[in-house]
């Protein structure tokens, strides 16, 4: 019984230690978006603060309602607009987040809509 005690309470101090440092591997990161390989002004305007990278999990925020998915590594991720703060904000998976990240946005405008290479450039 005391050996399964001490078992038990290796194990929740095992636990609680990576509770904690799972959000040391969260990390905040300045980018701007890159169309056919070099910095894009228009595009890299509506980005709203740092990406929020935690693992292969990567979030970002972009200003407006104009933004209804993105597409990475394969995968399609939609945005969920926030109308209160009119921030679109997509999370998504990337193999290798400490890279630029290749992405297709779509944006849909009054103007345009139509899907875009870009890059996630990390400064």
């Amino acid at each position: 019984m005391v050996k399964a005690k001490k078992t038990v309470s290796l194990l929740m101090m095992v636990v609680l230690t990576l509770m904690l440092a799972v959000p040391a591997f969260a990390a905040s990161k300045s980018y701007q978006f890159y169309y056919g390989g070099s910095y894009d002004t228009h595009s890299s305007r509506f980005i709203s603060g740092p990406a929020e990278v935690n693992g292969n999990e990567v979030t970002i925020k972009l200003k407006g309602d104009y933004f209804p998915y993105l597409s990475a590594e394969s995968s399609t991720y939609y945005g969920s607009y926030d109308a209160s703060t009119d921030l679109t904000t997509f999370t998504f998976t990337a193999t290798n987040p400490n890279s630029d990240i290749s992405i297709q946005l779509y944006v849909s405008t009054v103007f345009h809509s139509q899907l875009y290479d870009l890059d996630i450039h990390w400064n």
